[in-house]
């Protein structure tokens, strides 16, 4: 499998998207580096290396990595670690960046690879690489080249996380359904969905079979799925593809499922009643959704009863990633280089395996986690079979179309025209 994956990757390698990609962004203060050059660490003073990422400020490996670090590192140097939850971070991270200052350590979501590059906020770090011959390299080939942009290693991925569906057993245990198998189509899962879908007689939704979410990624993964895409395999032409009539349909009967007559999702106003949607299948209001192994943890601490499958039709799915930077405006890049390695050493990628559920970076730790994975989490493994690098990754026009697939679904979602008028004016803003 893991060799399979490798080969799939290789030959999507990326010519440059959690958000939320799998990232989600902001930043809080403008925040720039302290770092006073190289002679620092000799001289014995403590060389500041400001990290930046989104998420929660209490996210779990980076933190006790972090803490750890600055308690027992020999190296002078100390690292200030700036958490920024919620949206905006990459409008911020920009704004730091223009300043004149910005971080020396910034993560990014594999959809804005290319982006960083573009604006000049990386630093290539493979002089660095080759002139530390303490570097281990244990990082899969297939990711390292995910953070090789333009022929330089802009980025070294700290984290991998393939997109599966994941359904509540005990609700399809109740409703007498199987359990979704490697034969699902997506009027399977639709049919399955229906039955799982239940109203109050006052009218009002008990549960939803599926959750039809407007996140860009379980969108493509979905139109991937079916066979359709944005642009064409080399990522250099759009027209024909995002503008395809099939595309259209097919993301106008995506989004019908949130809406009446046969509604079987919960629209963006249901989720501000029942929460998110692992909340609501933790509290076993929703059948089915697609989502990363970042949820894995959540639904066992809960102890729902959860299985994952593969995405129906091809099982074609996005892998997310997650990839640290150096800052192009450092004043020492060799102790942030320091800094990256320890963010993305295989001892944080086994703490993010063990605290967040996230799968290890190395084929070493991938064949030593597939010993002890637990049975309900294998589809989301198997995933990586069929895994596609997200469209932000593989040419700049494809960054550029990422940057709009948010805007398009809203669109969509909002009746702002119909899905053909609103990919067609998609296309001409491109050009």
């Amino acid at each position: 499998m893991w060799k399979k994956f490798i080969a799939l990757s290789m030959g999507l390698v990326l010519c440059a998207s959690l958000l939320a990609g799998c990232g989600k962004k902001d930043n809080a203060n403008s925040g720039g580096s302290t770092t006073e050059g190289s002679t620092n660490q000799d001289s014995g003073k403590k060389v500041d290396i400001r990290v930046t990422r989104w998420g929660d400020t209490e996210n779990k490996a980076e933190k006790q990595l972090i803490d750890e670090f600055n308690a027992n590192n020999d190296k002078n140097i100390n690292i200030i670690y700036d958490v920024v939850p919620g949206d905006g971070y990459g409008d911020r991270l920009t704004t730091s960046f223009s300043s004149g200052d910005g971080y020396d350590v910034f993560l990014s979501g594999e959809g804005d690879f290319f982006k960083w590059v573009d604006k000049g906020l990386t630093y290539p770090m493979d002089e660095l690489m080759a002139n530390d011959t303490s570097f281990a390299g244990t990082i899969s080939e297939s990711l390292m080249q995910m953070g090789n942009i333009n022929g330089k290693q802009n980025y070294i991925v700290a984290d991998q996380n393939p997109i599966c569906l994941y359904y509540n057993r005990d609700m399809f245990d109740a409703a007498g359904i199987e359990y979704p198998n490697d034969d699902w189509t997506w009027d399977d899962l639709i049919a399955a969905a229906e039955k799982l879908t239940v109203k109050n007689a006052d009218g009002s939704y008990e549960s939803y079979g599926f959750n039809a979410q407007s996140w860009g990624y379980a969108v493509m993964t979905y139109l991937e799925s079916l066979g359709l895409e944005f642009m064409n395999e080399d990522g250099t032409v759009a027209d024909g593809y995002l503008n395809n009539p099939e595309v259209a349909k097919a993301l106008e009967q995506y989004f019908a499922m949130a809406e009446e007559p046969n509604k079987v999702s919960p629209a963006s106003a249901d989720l501000d009643t029942f929460g998110s949607a692992t909340s609501m299948m933790v509290n076993n209001k929703l059948g089915m959704f697609i989502s990363g192994g970042w949820d894995v943890i959540p639904l066992r601490e809960a102890g729902i009863n959860y299985g994952t499958a593969l995405i129906p039709g091809n099982h074609k799915s996005y892998v997310c990633a997650g990839g640290y930077a150096i800052g192009a405006n450092t004043k020492n890049p060799e102790a942030a280089w320091e800094v990256v390695k320890l963010l993305t050493s295989p001892e944080a990628s086994e703490l993010r395996q063990e605290l967040e559920g996230i799968l290890p970076t190395s084929k070493e730790g991938m064949e030593e986690f597939l010993k002890t994975a637990d049975e309900r989490d294998h589809a989301l493994i198997r995933t990586l079979d069929y895994g596609v690098q997200p469209i932000g990754m593989r040419s700049e026009l494809g960054s550029k179309i990422n940057e709009k697939t948010s805007e398009i679904f809203e669109r969509i979602i909002y009746k702002d025209g119909t899905a053909q008028e609103i990919l067609d004016e998609t296309l001409a803003s491109l050009k």
